[in-house]
């Protein structure tokens, strides 16, 4: 379907209803009756009206100076865009009703861009006819460059990545947009380009600059100051169009534009039937200069960056008025779309509007249908020609990109839903500096080694010991005979645990080795001996992160302290062998777990002391030591099966019935269970004098893991049928044994407490 304007402009599409399918949210009814069809009317006509309002003030803004011949063309590309992405997006958003059109930040880069395109031709001696006709192309280049990057962050789903931007770059990036917005505006009143020079300043005072600048900064600040305290997006179209009506009384119904100065310093200049932009016939029959394009590529980059983290901020703050989750990718596909067609045509970049959308809903909207109106609207005033502009004063033009600029530098740098620290607020604030004295380029370069360096120092005051604990509170998973318990916990503080959590590099990897180094100096209890790093929680480090290690391996040598690292990748198990951790002249070592490493640490601090190893007759004086003297501890011993086990043989598996209870004499067996692949695991070591199996034997219940020797072992098994035999014959020596059941398990529920205090 093609709609056929005046002047031969065509205007395509059939891409209609493909716009309007994209997705499968759920969509408000457009239209319903005729109540909500005039409120949709309504407030899409006020939106219209005030949209337009800033379409003149970015044209003014955009084309000054020698291209000042350009507004009328700039205008209609203005209502243009506005016109295409305000019916895409109101039509197809997940945040309906809303609003789209030219975003401010990105229109205060197209008035950077346009004015050093038309510096540099200028200086190259072109007419500003060729200069208008290059920043039109520049906008065209930019739109389109703008709508393929959304399309592709949205089709892509690329969309979340977005969110990561840092907020110093964000808010330098605004505020810089504001600062521009306003002094913009400044030379749309008086036409003096405001600088830091002192001549520029007094020629903003001089007596024919001075009651348009006066007028302008006074309307601009205070419908800001108003604005902060009535919290109405109807304060500025009221204030606008009753300061306009004001102004055109009294110098045009009362004839004082002469005495003031003259119309040229009141209003518009040269400003004529609007004048429509077609990109793909006109561009093909100039001869443009592409390599001025191509010297301004980082302030159309910066366009297209701008667009992009301006609709995130918008949809963010969106979803948070509307309390409705938005789907960002489907909206920068939506917006991306839009883009291309507006290029193609002859539009200016436009996107999802924070400020329309809230306007059109506070002014009664009822469905989606409200911000297509405001978007005909704009093409109905473009379509008929209608030379609006010489009815609006410069000043209030100038006042109003003022009143923008002020609430864009007012949100990147005071208000805001989270507190901000000084050195986010400084960095913001010497990005925008930069892009404000020499161009977004070196603006962004600024940003990203600004907001890189502020993470890092940020991530690497955060630390990277999650938790710190020693064997005399925490021990591996190995049940020991109590002379071996009592020894660890009387030594344990020689074994220091680390366990480290996040992406390790340069700056939380010194932390690292002075930390270490702090607890070894630190400790005059006795000598720290072994330090146990668990990276189970580190996803990577880099490579400066190894040199750090390397100091303190070379530290921990000086004190004859061994480094144990434990689960570590494959990758960074590499680095630290290339790195000559684990060479043989060196005690540092590596294991798989953090138990494993754990329980060589304490073998290591065992094997220093005496310690007798559990035999049969000790077996029966741990007999004694738990149920005393006055039981038949031969008689209990008559009721169980001695039984020797080689390493490997398996004491009974998992899910076999629970018809044993047996007590280790002497050795050590693992209690292993399956996971859901069917890989065995150890969980448990138990050695020395204990009791396994009595969960499931009291229970009835199947074994819950399966038991094996890890060396040659001896245990004494009881049957259940020994075990009601017992009650029956020897009441006294079962209830003995029933008490050593509840010792056994009430001492492992306190060294369950003890691991859980230590780790809270």
């Amino acid at each position: 379907m093609f709609i056929e304007f005046r002047n031969g402009w065509t205007f395509s599409l059939f891409l209609f209803d493909t716009l309007v399918s994209l997705g499968k949210t759920e969509r408000q009814p457009i239209g319903g009756n005729a109540a909500s069809l005039l409120r949709d009317v309504l407030a899409g006509s006020i939106a219209a009206l005030v949209t337009i309002a800033y379409c003149i003030s970015f044209s003014a803004l955009i084309f000054q100076g020698d291209i000042a011949g350009g507004f009328s063309i700039g205008l209609a590309a203005l209502l243009t865009g506005t016109a295409v992405t305000g019916v895409i997006v109101s039509l197809t958003t997940t945040l309906a009703p809303a609003d789209a059109g030219p975003d401010t930040p990105a229109v205060a880069v197209i008035s950077v861009l346009a004015a050093s395109i038309a510096a540099q031709l200028s200086a190259q001696g072109l007419s500003p006819e060729q200069a208008i006709l290059h920043v039109m192309t520049a906008v065209s280049v930019a739109t389109l460059l703008t709508g393929l990057l959304l399309l592709g962050l949205g089709t892509f789903k690329l969309g979340v990545w977005l969110r990561f931007v840092p907020y110093p770059v964000i808010g330098g990036f605004l505020a810089a947009s504001g600062w521009l917005l306003i002094t913009g505006g400044i030379e749309v009143m008086t036409g003096v380009a405001p600088t830091l020079s002192l001549d520029s300043l007094e020629a903003l005072f001089l007596p024919e600059n001075l009651p348009q600048f006066a007028i302008g900064m006074l309307f601009g600040v205070t419908v800001f100051l108003i604005r902060r305290r009535i919290d109405s997006f109807l304060v500025l179209p009221i204030a606008f169009f009753v300061m306009l009506v004001v102004l055109d009384v009294v110098l045009l119904g009362l004839g004082q534009v002469a005495k003031f100065g003259g119309h040229e310093r009141w209003f518009l200049q040269g400003v004529s039937e609007l004048e429509r932009w077609m990109p793909l016939v006109t561009i093909p029959q100039q001869e443009l200069k592409w390599s001025v394009l191509a010297q301004n590529a980082a302030e159309i980059g910066a366009v297209c960056g701008v667009t992009a983290v301006s609709m995130l901020l918008d949809v963010s703050s969106l979803e948070v008025a509307r309390q409705k989750s938005a789907d960002l990718d489907k909206e920068l596909r939506t917006n991306g779309i839009a883009n291309v067609i507006a290029a193609s045509v002859g539009g200016f970049v436009g996107n999802l509007s924070l400020n329309g959308s809230i306007l059109i809903n506070e002014a009664g909207a009822a469905s989606r249908l409200s911000g297509a109106v405001a978007a005909l609207i704009c093409a109905f005033v473009l379509f008929v020609g209608a030379d609006i502009a010489t009815l609006v004063p410069t000043p209030l033009l100038g006042g109003l990109l003022t009143y923008l600029g002020l609430v864009i530098i007012a949100e990147a740098m005071i208000r805001s839903p989270a507190q901000r620290t000084w050195t986010d607020l400084l960095l913001a604030g010497a990005i925008m500096a930069v892009i404000v004295y020499f161009g977004y380029l070196l603006g962004v370069l600024l940003g990203v080694v600004g907001a890189c360096l502020l993470f890092a120092f940020s991530y690497s005051r955060i630390g990277v010991v999650r938790r710190h604990l020693t064997c005399a509170d925490f021990s591996s998973n190995v049940e020991r005979a109590p002379a071996e318990a009592r020894l660890l916990r009387e030594h344990g503080e020689q074994v220091h645990v680390l366990w480290l959590s996040g992406f390790i590099f340069f700056g939380s990897s010194n932390g690292l080795f002075e930390y270490v180094r702090r607890t070894i100096e630190n400790q005059t209890s006795m000598p720290v001996r072994y330090v146990i790093l668990d990276f189970r929680a580190v996803p990577g480090l880099d490579t400066s992160a190894v040199l750090s290690l390397v100091k303190l391996r070379n530290y921990c040598d000086q004190v004859s302290v061994t480094l144990v690292f434990s689960s570590l990748t494959e990758q960074m198990r590499k680095s630290f062998e290339a790195a000559e951790f684990f060479a043989e002249l060196r005690t540092h070592c590596v294991f798989a777990t953090r138990n494993d490493a754990q329980e060589w640490c304490e073998t290591r601090i065992l094997s220093q002391h005496e310690v007798d190893l559990p035999g049969d007759s000790s077996f029966e004086d741990w007999l004694i030591g738990e149920l005393g003297d006055s039981a038949d501890i031969p008689k209990l011993i008559s009721y169980f099966e001695r039984h020797e086990l080689e390493a490997d043989e398996v004491l009974f598996d998992e899910g076999a019935p629970s018809d044993t209870v047996e007590m280790i004499a002497r050795g050590c067996v693992a209690i292993t269970i399956k996971d859901e692949h069917g890989v065995s695991a150890r969980i448990r070591r138990m050695a020395g004098q204990t009791v396994v199996g009595e969960m499931g034997f009291y229970r009835n219940a199947p074994r819950a893991a399966t038991v094996l020797a890890e060396q040659p072992t001896v245990v004494y098994r009881m049957t259940r049928e020994a075990f009601e035999r017992m009650e029956d014959e020897a009441p006294e020596t079962a209830s003995a044994f029933n008490r050593l059941i509840i010792r056994v398990l009430s001492d492992r529920l306190e060294f369950a407490n003890r691991e859980i205090t230590a780790l809270v």
